[in-house]
């Protein structure tokens, strides 16, 4: 395992690297959903990776076991120089799911990348949204196309609801389709909720009656407000959705 990158290195030169965050519980939750997501990510982008995905999978169950992890969350990350694994406090309590989110908008609009859709370490984008929210006392900020659509939030899918009808950008969209995105869908299928994927554009936000947003590690959030659009926290369909995770 690599504790530092060379400054020859891709990572350190171009951001040329890819990264999954996993929640440990008393395991590592929806590992292979992260492997399997790690490597479409290695052979779309076309990166030299030297070791595969079993090897990856062993050296984070090994890791876990040897440092006796609970309750955190655990990156790997992947370039060139080999691998990295880190750990880091998972943040959100009872609190932060009875208070919500806030959201407000990017000032950054993105254009049709295929970069988008994976899990890259090229993170400025999302790390200067996320800090132009909280400077604004928000929770996160979101990212909108040039037609202003809604993408997705600097950290997290984002999912509407109109009369128990979940909608959310669509999947061909250039954003991160997320493991817990992914969760969610099986659970309104499992439960015979209707979810559609469409074009959300920013004028119709008043349109909804609750928002929330998902990553894997906070799971669903129920959002309070988008800018001064407010939103029903305590939705019905919401808490049944975090019931079934």
């Amino acid at each position: 395992m690599k504790n530092n990158v060379s400054f020859n290195s891709n990572l350190t030169k171009f951001g040329m690297g890819l990264f999954e965050t996993i929640k440990v519980t008393d395991y590592p939750l929806d590992l292979d959903l992260h492997m399997n997501r790690l490597f479409n990510s290695i052979k779309e982008l076309n990166l030299s990776i030297e070791n595969d995905k079993e090897f990856y999978k062993e050296t984070i169950l090994k890791y876990i076991k040897e440092n006796n992890v609970k309750n955190k969350a655990l990156r790997l990350t992947v370039f060139d120089e080999g691998y990295n694994i880190s750990l880091r406090d998972i943040t959100y309590n009872e609190d932060t799911y009875k208070k919500g989110f806030s959201l407000c908008i990017s000032p950054i609009k993105r254009g049709d990348s295929i970069i988008y859709r994976h899990k890259t370490t090229n993170y400025f984008e999302s790390m200067y949204s996320k800090h132009y929210a909280t400077d604004r006392n928000f929770d996160d900020a979101i990212f909108l196309d040039s037609l202003s659509n809604i993408l997705e939030c600097s950290m997290s899918n984002i999912f509407f609801i109109k009369s128990n009808t979940i909608y959310t950008p669509k999947s061909s969209s250039p954003i991160l389709n997320g493991i817990m995105k992914s969760n969610v869908k099986s659970i309104c299928k499992n439960l015979d909720i209707n979810l559609v994927e469409c074009d959300i554009n920013i004028s119709c936000i008043d349109e909804y009656d609750a928002v929330f947003v998902t990553n894997s590690l906070m799971g669903i959030m129920p959002v309070t407000n988008i800018c001064d659009v407010n939103y029903d926290k305590n939705y019905d369909l919401i808490k049944k959705l975090q019931k079934n995770l």
